[in-house]
Protein backbone atom coordinates (compact mmCIF):
# COMPACT_ATOMS: atom_id res chain seq x y z
CA UNK A 1 0.00 0.00 0.00
CA UNK A 2 3.32 2.48 0.69
CA UNK A 3 4.68 1.60 -1.78
CA UNK A 4 2.25 2.16 -4.69
CA UNK A 5 0.81 5.35 -2.89
CA UNK A 6 4.59 6.78 -3.36
CA UNK A 7 4.45 5.65 -7.01
CA UNK A 8 1.22 7.72 -7.42
CA UNK A 9 0.89 10.82 -9.42
CA UNK A 10 -0.62 12.58 -6.60
CA UNK A 11 2.53 11.54 -4.21
CA UNK A 12 5.34 12.61 -6.61
CA UNK A 13 3.13 16.14 -7.66
CA UNK A 14 3.41 17.10 -3.58
CA UNK A 15 7.04 15.51 -3.43
CA UNK A 16 7.94 17.39 -6.36
CA UNK A 17 6.44 20.97 -5.55
CA UNK A 18 7.42 20.43 -1.76
CA UNK A 19 11.30 20.34 -2.87
CA UNK A 20 10.20 23.11 -5.24
CA UNK A 21 9.00 25.30 -2.22
CA UNK A 22 12.16 24.51 -0.23
CA UNK A 23 14.45 25.35 -3.18
CA UNK A 24 12.25 28.74 -3.93
CA UNK A 25 12.72 29.73 -0.13
CA UNK A 26 16.75 28.70 0.16
CA UNK A 27 17.28 30.85 -3.06
CA UNK A 28 15.15 33.60 -2.03
CA UNK A 29 17.18 33.89 1.23
CA UNK A 30 20.85 33.15 -0.76
CA UNK A 31 20.00 35.76 -2.78
CA UNK A 32 18.92 38.09 -0.14
CA UNK A 33 22.32 37.39 2.06
CA UNK A 34 24.60 37.49 -1.18
CA UNK A 35 22.57 39.73 -3.95
CA UNK A 36 20.38 41.70 -2.42
CA UNK A 37 21.24 42.74 1.10
CA UNK A 38 25.04 43.63 -0.56
CA UNK A 39 23.61 45.99 -3.52
CA UNK A 40 21.90 47.67 -0.54
CA UNK A 41 24.73 47.63 1.06
CA UNK A 42 26.91 49.38 -1.74
CA UNK A 43 24.08 51.87 -2.21
CA UNK A 44 24.78 53.28 1.12
CA UNK A 45 28.46 53.10 0.56
CA UNK A 46 27.88 54.82 -2.89
CA UNK A 47 25.98 57.33 -0.84
CA UNK A 48 28.15 57.84 1.57
CA UNK A 49 30.75 58.26 -0.77
CA UNK A 50 29.40 60.78 -2.61
CA UNK A 51 28.77 62.91 0.48
CA UNK A 52 32.41 62.27 1.20
CA UNK A 53 33.26 63.64 -1.92
CA UNK A 54 31.19 66.49 -1.98
CA UNK A 55 32.93 67.73 1.45
CA UNK A 56 36.27 66.85 0.03
CA UNK A 57 35.90 68.90 -3.37
CA UNK A 58 33.97 72.33 -1.02
CA UNK A 59 37.37 71.75 0.66
CA UNK A 60 39.05 71.88 -3.09
CA UNK A 61 37.09 74.50 -3.82
CA UNK A 62 38.09 76.56 -0.93
CA UNK A 63 41.80 76.03 -2.07
CA UNK A 64 41.27 76.94 -5.43
CA UNK A 65 39.32 80.19 -3.98
CA UNK A 66 42.56 81.28 -2.34
CA UNK A 67 45.06 80.34 -4.97
CA UNK A 68 42.70 82.70 -7.44
CA UNK A 69 42.90 85.19 -4.97
CA UNK A 70 47.16 84.42 -4.22
CA UNK A 71 46.74 85.44 -7.93
CA UNK A 72 44.89 88.32 -8.27
CA UNK A 73 47.14 89.96 -5.95
CA UNK A 74 50.41 88.54 -7.16
CA UNK A 75 49.40 89.40 -10.85
CA UNK A 76 49.29 93.77 -9.95
CA UNK A 77 51.48 96.11 -11.05
CA UNK A 78 51.40 97.39 -7.15
CA UNK A 79 52.59 94.02 -5.95
CA UNK A 80 55.33 94.17 -8.58
CA UNK A 81 56.62 97.51 -7.19
CA UNK A 82 56.12 96.97 -3.81
CA UNK A 83 58.82 94.27 -4.19
CA UNK A 84 61.26 96.13 -6.38
CA UNK A 85 61.09 98.59 -3.50
CA UNK A 86 58.89 101.48 -5.26
CA UNK A 87 56.49 101.89 -3.59
CA UNK A 88 56.48 102.33 0.16
CA UNK A 89 52.81 102.70 1.28
CA UNK A 90 51.98 99.19 -0.38
CA UNK A 91 51.24 97.67 3.11
CA UNK A 92 50.04 100.63 4.78
CA UNK A 93 47.07 101.19 1.77
CA UNK A 94 46.17 97.12 1.20
CA UNK A 95 46.65 95.48 4.54
CA UNK A 96 44.80 95.94 8.08
CA UNK A 97 43.56 93.28 10.45
CA UNK A 98 39.69 93.93 8.87
CA UNK A 99 40.77 92.64 5.73
CA UNK A 100 42.73 89.79 7.14
CA UNK A 101 39.60 88.87 8.92
CA UNK A 102 37.17 89.52 6.31
CA UNK A 103 39.29 87.60 3.97
CA UNK A 104 40.11 84.33 6.04
CA UNK A 105 43.32 84.91 5.90
CA UNK A 106 46.09 83.83 8.63
CA UNK A 107 48.94 85.18 6.87
CA UNK A 108 50.62 86.44 3.72
CA UNK A 109 54.35 85.93 3.54
CA UNK A 110 56.03 87.80 0.30
CA UNK A 111 59.42 86.68 -0.89
CA UNK A 112 62.19 87.74 -3.13
CA UNK A 113 62.73 85.50 -6.16
CA UNK A 114 65.39 83.64 -4.43
CA UNK A 115 63.44 82.97 -1.40
CA UNK A 116 64.23 85.44 0.95
CA UNK A 117 61.43 87.57 3.34
CA UNK A 118 60.40 90.69 1.94
CA UNK A 119 57.56 91.45 3.94
CA UNK A 120 55.15 89.40 6.47
CA UNK A 121 51.67 89.76 7.77
CA UNK A 122 49.16 87.54 9.60
CA UNK A 123 46.83 87.77 12.93
CA UNK A 124 48.79 86.10 15.76
CA UNK A 125 47.33 82.70 16.50
CA UNK A 126 46.88 82.96 20.38
CA UNK A 127 45.68 86.95 20.36
CA UNK A 128 44.56 87.39 17.27
CA UNK A 129 46.49 90.98 16.84
CA UNK A 130 47.73 91.84 13.30
CA UNK A 131 50.98 92.06 12.88
CA UNK A 132 53.47 92.77 10.01
CA UNK A 133 57.53 92.09 10.05
CA UNK A 134 60.40 92.24 7.38
CA UNK A 135 61.72 88.82 9.23
CA UNK A 136 60.18 85.81 11.15
CA UNK A 137 61.93 87.28 14.68
CA UNK A 138 60.03 89.13 17.52
CA UNK A 139 56.14 89.66 18.00
CA UNK A 140 56.67 87.69 14.57
CA UNK A 141 58.48 84.23 15.57
CA UNK A 142 55.51 82.40 15.06
CA UNK A 143 55.65 82.68 11.14
CA UNK A 144 59.12 81.43 11.29
CA UNK A 145 58.00 77.50 10.98
CA UNK A 146 55.67 78.54 8.01
CA UNK A 147 58.70 81.09 6.49
CA UNK A 148 60.97 77.70 6.47
CA UNK A 149 58.55 75.74 5.23
CA UNK A 150 57.73 78.59 2.16
CA UNK A 151 61.41 79.15 1.44
CA UNK A 152 61.81 74.85 1.19
CA UNK A 153 58.68 74.81 -0.97
CA UNK A 154 59.96 77.51 -3.19
CA UNK A 155 63.71 75.88 -3.43
CA UNK A 156 61.91 72.79 -4.83
CA UNK A 157 59.46 74.25 -6.85
CA UNK A 158 56.71 75.59 -5.52
CA UNK A 159 53.44 73.82 -5.92
CA UNK A 160 50.31 75.90 -6.38
CA UNK A 161 48.47 74.41 -3.90
CA UNK A 162 49.00 72.53 -0.62
CA UNK A 163 48.13 71.73 2.66
CA UNK A 164 50.71 72.53 5.28
CA UNK A 165 50.47 71.22 8.96
CA UNK A 166 53.06 74.08 11.60
CA UNK A 167 50.80 74.88 14.78
CA UNK A 168 48.15 73.92 12.96
CA UNK A 169 46.52 72.56 9.63
CA UNK A 170 46.17 75.25 6.66
CA UNK A 171 45.59 75.57 2.88
CA UNK A 172 48.31 77.09 1.80
CA UNK A 173 48.49 78.65 -2.32
CA UNK A 174 51.57 80.54 -3.82
CA UNK A 175 51.92 82.34 -7.06
CA UNK A 176 54.71 83.84 -9.25
CA UNK A 177 54.81 88.00 -8.72
CA UNK A 178 54.15 89.45 -12.48
CA UNK A 179 53.05 92.61 -13.91
CA UNK A 180 49.22 93.10 -13.94
CA UNK A 181 49.54 91.37 -17.83
CA UNK A 182 51.09 88.55 -16.44
CA UNK A 183 54.35 89.62 -18.35
CA UNK A 184 57.41 88.95 -16.68
CA UNK A 185 60.23 88.45 -15.63
CA UNK A 186 59.13 87.04 -12.01
CA UNK A 187 60.23 89.03 -9.60
CA UNK A 188 59.16 86.77 -5.99
CA UNK A 189 56.84 84.92 -4.12
CA UNK A 190 53.49 85.35 -2.85
CA UNK A 191 52.00 83.06 -0.32
CA UNK A 192 48.49 83.10 1.48
CA UNK A 193 47.71 80.83 4.13
CA UNK A 194 44.27 80.09 5.24
CA UNK A 195 43.57 78.08 8.72
CA UNK A 196 41.53 75.03 9.07
CA UNK A 197 40.69 75.96 12.34
CA UNK A 198 37.22 75.90 14.36
CA UNK A 199 35.51 78.83 12.23
CA UNK A 200 36.32 77.71 9.20
CA UNK A 201 35.10 74.47 10.29
CA UNK A 202 32.30 75.72 11.23
CA UNK A 203 31.56 78.15 7.73
CA UNK A 204 32.14 74.80 5.80
CA UNK A 205 29.44 73.19 8.36
CA UNK A 206 26.86 75.82 7.36
CA UNK A 207 28.06 75.94 3.65
CA UNK A 208 27.62 71.89 3.35
CA UNK A 209 25.16 70.58 5.73
CA UNK A 210 27.71 68.05 6.78
CA UNK A 211 29.07 67.59 10.06
CA UNK A 212 32.62 68.14 9.20
CA UNK A 213 35.91 67.37 11.53
CA UNK A 214 39.25 67.46 11.11
CA UNK A 215 42.31 65.74 12.60
CA UNK A 216 45.78 65.22 11.81
CA UNK A 217 47.10 61.86 11.30
CA UNK A 218 49.97 59.61 9.25
CA UNK A 219 49.59 59.65 6.03
CA UNK A 220 48.97 56.52 4.38
CA UNK A 221 48.31 56.39 0.13
CA UNK A 222 46.68 53.06 0.12
CA UNK A 223 44.08 54.34 2.96
CA UNK A 224 43.40 57.71 1.80
CA UNK A 225 39.52 57.14 1.93
CA UNK A 226 37.93 55.07 4.54
CA UNK A 227 33.98 54.17 5.66
CA UNK A 228 33.60 52.89 9.28
CA UNK A 229 30.05 51.40 9.68
CA UNK A 230 28.67 51.87 13.25
CA UNK A 231 25.54 51.12 15.02
CA UNK A 232 22.99 53.81 13.45
CA UNK A 233 26.26 55.67 12.41
CA UNK A 234 28.72 55.87 9.62
CA UNK A 235 31.80 57.55 9.86
CA UNK A 236 33.75 58.93 6.04
CA UNK A 237 37.12 59.57 5.80
CA UNK A 238 39.79 61.26 2.86
CA UNK A 239 43.39 62.04 3.71
CA UNK A 240 44.98 65.06 2.58
CA UNK A 241 48.73 64.80 2.80
CA UNK A 242 50.59 67.34 4.17
CA UNK A 243 53.47 69.79 2.31
CA UNK A 244 56.99 68.56 3.49
CA UNK A 245 56.07 66.18 5.98
CA UNK A 246 54.71 62.22 6.55
CA UNK A 247 51.29 63.40 7.98
CA UNK A 248 48.00 63.87 6.70
CA UNK A 249 44.73 66.46 7.43
CA UNK A 250 41.74 63.94 7.71
CA UNK A 251 38.82 65.46 6.94
CA UNK A 252 35.84 63.34 8.39
CA UNK A 253 31.95 63.26 8.35
CA UNK A 254 29.25 61.91 9.71
CA UNK A 255 26.23 60.70 8.67
CA UNK A 256 22.98 59.42 10.47
CA UNK A 257 21.77 55.59 8.84
CA UNK A 258 18.61 55.69 10.49
CA UNK A 259 16.48 56.03 6.70
CA UNK A 260 19.02 53.06 5.62
CA UNK A 261 18.24 50.94 8.50
CA UNK A 262 14.49 51.72 8.39
CA UNK A 263 14.76 50.50 4.59
CA UNK A 264 16.68 47.36 5.49
CA UNK A 265 14.05 46.27 8.34
CA UNK A 266 10.70 47.02 5.86
CA UNK A 267 12.16 45.01 3.61
CA UNK A 268 13.31 42.03 5.44
CA UNK A 269 9.70 42.12 6.29
CA UNK A 270 8.93 42.11 2.65
CA UNK A 271 10.46 38.57 2.58
CA UNK A 272 8.46 36.97 5.52
CA UNK A 273 5.48 38.39 3.27
CA UNK A 274 6.82 36.65 -0.12
CA UNK A 275 8.03 33.57 1.70
CA UNK A 276 4.48 33.03 2.99
CA UNK A 277 2.92 34.31 -0.39
CA UNK A 278 4.79 31.46 -2.31
CA UNK A 279 3.57 29.00 0.33
CA UNK A 280 -0.09 30.25 -0.06
CA UNK A 281 0.38 29.78 -3.88
CA UNK A 282 1.80 26.37 -3.82
CA UNK A 283 -0.72 25.04 -1.65
CA UNK A 284 -3.20 25.94 -4.29
CA UNK A 285 -1.29 24.54 -6.94
CA UNK A 286 -1.22 21.49 -5.14
CA UNK A 287 -4.75 21.57 -4.43
CA UNK A 288 -5.94 22.65 -8.21
CA UNK A 289 -3.23 21.00 -10.41
CA UNK A 290 -2.16 17.99 -8.68
CA UNK A 291 -3.63 14.91 -11.32
CA UNK A 292 -2.65 17.46 -14.55
CA UNK A 293 1.20 17.44 -14.21
CA UNK A 294 2.81 13.97 -16.33
CA UNK A 295 6.53 13.16 -15.39
CA UNK A 296 7.41 13.30 -19.41
CA UNK A 297 6.82 16.98 -19.31
CA UNK A 298 8.47 17.31 -16.05
CA UNK A 299 11.64 15.28 -17.23
CA UNK A 300 12.05 17.55 -20.60
CA UNK A 301 11.36 20.80 -18.63
CA UNK A 302 13.83 20.03 -16.63
CA UNK A 303 16.12 18.54 -20.26
CA UNK A 304 15.73 21.77 -21.30
CA UNK A 305 16.97 23.47 -18.66
CA UNK A 306 20.18 22.12 -17.88
CA UNK A 307 21.12 21.20 -21.85
CA UNK A 308 23.50 24.01 -22.27
CA UNK A 309 26.20 21.32 -20.32
CA UNK A 310 24.17 18.68 -22.74
CA UNK A 311 23.26 17.03 -19.07
CA UNK A 312 21.07 13.55 -20.60
CA UNK A 313 20.86 11.63 -17.00
CA UNK A 314 17.65 10.72 -17.62
CA UNK A 315 18.43 9.16 -21.02
CA UNK A 316 15.82 11.77 -23.25
CA UNK A 317 17.41 12.18 -25.78
CA UNK A 318 17.63 8.10 -26.11
CA UNK A 319 14.13 7.40 -26.12
CA UNK A 320 11.89 6.52 -29.07
CA UNK A 321 8.97 8.86 -28.23
CA UNK A 322 8.34 12.21 -29.55
CA UNK A 323 9.94 13.65 -25.91
CA UNK A 324 13.33 12.12 -27.54
CA UNK A 325 12.50 13.62 -31.05
CA UNK A 326 12.40 16.82 -29.37
CA UNK A 327 14.73 16.16 -27.10
CA UNK A 328 17.74 15.21 -29.94
CA UNK A 329 16.33 17.90 -32.28
CA UNK A 330 16.70 20.94 -29.09
CA UNK A 331 20.70 19.40 -28.64
CA UNK A 332 21.43 19.51 -32.14
CA UNK A 333 19.85 23.07 -32.25
CA UNK A 334 21.91 23.92 -29.61
CA UNK A 335 25.25 22.61 -30.88
CA UNK A 336 24.51 24.32 -34.26
CA UNK A 337 24.03 27.45 -32.19
CA UNK A 338 27.41 27.00 -30.46
CA UNK A 339 29.14 26.93 -33.77
CA UNK A 340 27.45 29.93 -35.49
CA UNK A 341 28.36 31.90 -32.71
CA UNK A 342 31.67 30.82 -32.42
CA UNK A 343 31.85 31.47 -36.64
CA UNK A 344 29.96 34.94 -36.09
CA UNK A 345 33.01 36.10 -32.58
CA UNK A 346 35.52 34.46 -35.27
CA UNK A 347 34.56 37.11 -38.27
CA UNK A 348 34.18 39.93 -36.07
CA UNK A 349 37.46 40.27 -34.96
CA UNK A 350 39.86 38.62 -37.48
CA UNK A 351 40.50 39.72 -41.43
CA UNK A 352 38.77 37.52 -44.02
CA UNK A 353 41.27 38.08 -46.37
CA UNK A 354 44.44 37.51 -44.58
CA UNK A 355 42.92 35.62 -41.39
CA UNK A 356 44.64 37.79 -39.13
CA UNK A 357 42.95 39.65 -36.38
CA UNK A 358 41.32 42.62 -37.55
CA UNK A 359 41.53 46.33 -36.04
CA UNK A 360 38.78 45.78 -33.70
CA UNK A 361 40.83 42.97 -31.96
CA UNK A 362 44.06 45.18 -31.87
CA UNK A 363 42.03 47.93 -30.72
CA UNK A 364 40.93 45.93 -27.68
CA UNK A 365 44.31 44.01 -27.59
CA UNK A 366 45.66 47.86 -27.39
CA UNK A 367 43.63 49.31 -24.22
CA UNK A 368 44.15 46.63 -22.17
CA UNK A 369 48.13 46.13 -23.17
CA UNK A 370 48.05 50.05 -22.43
CA UNK A 371 46.02 50.17 -18.94
CA UNK A 372 48.38 46.72 -18.00
CA UNK A 373 51.91 48.51 -18.91
CA UNK A 374 50.55 52.06 -17.06
CA UNK A 375 49.81 50.03 -13.79
CA UNK A 376 52.76 47.92 -14.16
CA UNK A 377 55.08 50.91 -15.15
CA UNK A 378 56.44 48.45 -17.89
CA UNK A 379 57.61 49.20 -21.16
CA UNK A 380 54.87 48.95 -24.12
CA UNK A 381 56.16 49.28 -28.06
CA UNK A 382 53.69 49.27 -31.10
CA UNK A 383 54.84 48.84 -35.15
CA UNK A 384 52.58 50.69 -37.70
CA UNK A 385 53.53 48.70 -41.17
CA UNK A 386 52.87 49.43 -44.61
CA UNK A 387 53.80 47.71 -47.84
CA UNK A 388 55.21 50.33 -49.77
CA UNK A 389 53.41 51.53 -53.13
CA UNK A 390 51.02 48.84 -52.76
CA UNK A 391 48.73 50.97 -55.11
CA UNK A 392 51.27 50.52 -58.02
CA UNK A 393 51.43 46.90 -56.90
CA UNK A 394 47.70 46.82 -57.68
CA UNK A 395 47.55 49.06 -60.64
CA UNK A 396 50.41 47.05 -62.51
CA UNK A 397 49.61 43.30 -61.58
CA UNK A 398 45.39 43.87 -60.89
CA UNK A 399 43.78 43.32 -57.54
CA UNK A 400 43.82 39.64 -57.78
CA UNK A 401 47.03 39.76 -57.42
CA UNK A 402 47.29 42.30 -54.84
CA UNK A 403 45.21 40.08 -52.83
CA UNK A 404 47.49 37.13 -52.88
CA UNK A 405 50.16 39.70 -51.89
CA UNK A 406 48.51 41.08 -48.91
CA UNK A 407 47.98 37.19 -47.97
CA UNK A 408 51.33 35.90 -48.43
CA UNK A 409 53.08 39.45 -46.70
CA UNK A 410 50.44 38.53 -43.82
CA UNK A 411 51.42 35.13 -43.18
CA UNK A 412 54.92 36.11 -43.36
CA UNK A 413 54.29 38.75 -40.59
CA UNK A 414 52.17 36.17 -38.67
CA UNK A 415 55.20 33.93 -38.59
CA UNK A 416 57.59 35.91 -37.18
CA UNK A 417 55.21 37.51 -34.80
CA UNK A 418 54.09 33.65 -34.07
CA UNK A 419 58.22 32.66 -33.42
CA UNK A 420 58.45 35.91 -30.77
CA UNK A 421 55.38 36.14 -29.24
CA UNK A 422 53.80 39.03 -30.20
CA UNK A 423 50.47 40.25 -31.65
CA UNK A 424 50.31 41.58 -35.32
CA UNK A 425 47.06 42.78 -36.89
CA UNK A 426 45.49 43.79 -40.78
CA UNK A 427 44.64 47.42 -39.71
CA UNK A 428 43.94 48.87 -43.00
CA UNK A 429 44.56 48.04 -46.97
CA UNK A 430 48.39 47.85 -47.09
CA UNK A 431 48.66 48.31 -43.53
CA UNK A 432 49.35 46.37 -40.47
CA UNK A 433 50.21 46.81 -36.77
CA UNK A 434 51.63 45.12 -34.12
CA UNK A 435 51.26 45.05 -30.47
CA UNK A 436 54.41 44.27 -28.43
CA UNK A 437 54.14 44.13 -24.32
CA UNK A 438 57.12 44.61 -22.01
CA UNK A 439 59.27 44.79 -25.14
CA UNK A 440 62.14 47.75 -25.11
CA UNK A 441 62.76 49.82 -27.74
CA UNK A 442 66.01 48.31 -29.10
CA UNK A 443 64.26 45.23 -29.07
CA UNK A 444 61.71 46.49 -31.01
CA UNK A 445 63.93 47.50 -33.58
CA UNK A 446 65.24 44.21 -33.73
CA UNK A 447 62.15 42.56 -34.48
CA UNK A 448 60.85 45.16 -37.13
CA UNK A 449 63.71 44.56 -39.14
CA UNK A 450 63.05 40.38 -38.65
CA UNK A 451 59.59 41.68 -40.25
CA UNK A 452 61.30 43.58 -43.05
CA UNK A 453 63.73 40.58 -43.78
CA UNK A 454 60.85 37.81 -43.77
CA UNK A 455 59.00 40.09 -46.75
CA UNK A 456 62.19 40.45 -48.28
CA UNK A 457 62.43 36.62 -48.37
CA UNK A 458 59.16 36.17 -50.13
CA UNK A 459 60.24 37.81 -53.12
CA UNK A 460 57.50 39.31 -54.57
CA UNK A 461 58.59 41.05 -57.77
CA UNK A 462 57.28 44.39 -57.63
CA UNK A 463 58.74 46.16 -61.32
CA UNK A 464 56.82 49.60 -60.46
CA UNK A 465 58.34 50.08 -57.36
CA UNK A 466 61.26 52.86 -57.06
CA UNK A 467 62.43 51.28 -53.86
CA UNK A 468 63.05 47.87 -54.91
CA UNK A 469 62.61 44.96 -57.51
CA UNK A 470 60.71 43.40 -55.07
CA UNK A 471 57.64 43.64 -52.47
CA UNK A 472 59.09 45.83 -49.18
CA UNK A 473 57.30 46.88 -46.22
CA UNK A 474 58.21 50.30 -43.94
CA UNK A 475 57.67 50.19 -40.22
CA UNK A 476 57.46 52.68 -37.68
CA UNK A 477 57.74 51.96 -33.67
CA UNK A 478 56.10 54.22 -31.25
CA UNK A 479 57.03 53.50 -27.41
CA UNK A 480 54.30 54.06 -24.42
CA UNK A 481 57.39 56.56 -22.49
CA UNK A 482 57.99 58.74 -25.83
CA UNK A 483 53.67 59.31 -26.06
CA UNK A 484 51.92 62.66 -24.60
CA UNK A 485 49.96 60.84 -22.80
CA UNK A 486 48.97 57.75 -21.41
CA UNK A 487 46.62 56.42 -24.04
CA UNK A 488 45.89 53.99 -26.94
CA UNK A 489 45.91 56.76 -29.17
CA UNK A 490 48.68 58.42 -28.47
CA UNK A 491 50.96 55.99 -28.58
CA UNK A 492 49.66 54.88 -32.06
CA UNK A 493 50.08 58.59 -33.15
CA UNK A 494 53.99 58.27 -32.51
CA UNK A 495 54.19 54.62 -34.50
CA UNK A 496 52.36 56.95 -37.25
CA UNK A 497 54.61 59.60 -37.39
CA UNK A 498 57.64 56.66 -37.15
CA UNK A 499 56.07 55.24 -40.11
CA UNK A 500 55.65 58.63 -42.20
CA UNK A 501 59.32 59.52 -41.38
CA UNK A 502 60.24 56.28 -42.63
CA UNK A 503 57.99 56.85 -45.89
CA UNK A 504 60.00 60.04 -46.18
CA UNK A 505 63.42 58.48 -46.50
CA UNK A 506 62.93 56.41 -48.90
CA UNK A 507 60.74 53.53 -47.19
CA UNK A 508 61.92 49.59 -46.73
CA UNK A 509 63.57 50.73 -43.50
CA UNK A 510 62.32 50.50 -40.04
CA UNK A 511 62.31 54.08 -37.84
CA UNK A 512 62.01 54.10 -33.74
CA UNK A 513 59.96 57.24 -33.02
CA UNK A 514 61.82 59.91 -30.91
CA UNK A 515 60.55 63.17 -29.73
CA UNK A 516 63.41 64.74 -31.68
CA UNK A 517 62.57 63.82 -35.09
CA UNK A 518 58.90 65.55 -34.84
CA UNK A 519 60.97 68.64 -35.59
CA UNK A 520 63.05 67.30 -38.18
CA UNK A 521 62.90 68.64 -41.74
CA UNK A 522 60.98 65.61 -44.04
CA UNK A 523 61.75 65.39 -47.63
CA UNK A 524 58.68 65.13 -50.05
CA UNK A 525 60.70 62.48 -52.24
CA UNK A 526 58.84 59.05 -52.23
CA UNK A 527 56.33 60.08 -49.65
CA UNK A 528 53.35 58.88 -51.69
CA UNK A 529 51.92 55.53 -51.24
Amino acid sequence: MGQRFSLSLRFRFFAVLGGVLIVAMVALAAISKWLIFPALKAEERTAVQRELDRATRSLELNQESLLAQAQDWAHWDDTYQFIEGSYPRYAEVNFSQQMFEDMNYHLMAFFTLQGEVHFLAGLEPTTGRYQTCTAAVGPCAWMAPWVDTMQSAIATQVAPMAMYIEQWPALVTASHILHTDESGPPNGWLFKVRALDDAWLERMTDYTGLSLSLQVEPFAAAHSTELTFSGDQVTASHLFAAYGTSEAVSLTIELNRVQYLASLTTFRYLLVWTAGLMLLVIGLVLFLLERMVLKPLRQLTAFTQFAGQFDDSEGLTERRDEIGLLSRAFREQLACQHQLNAELLRMSTHDALTELPNRRLFDQRLTAAVSQATQEVAPLAVMMLDIDHFKLYNDGYGHQQGDECLKRVAAALQDVASRHGFFIARTGGEEFSALLPGVTSQHAKTLANALVDAVDQLHLRHERSPVCEHVTISVGIGMLDDSEASLPSAIMTTADQALYLAKAQGRHCVILFEPSLVSCPISKQNTPS
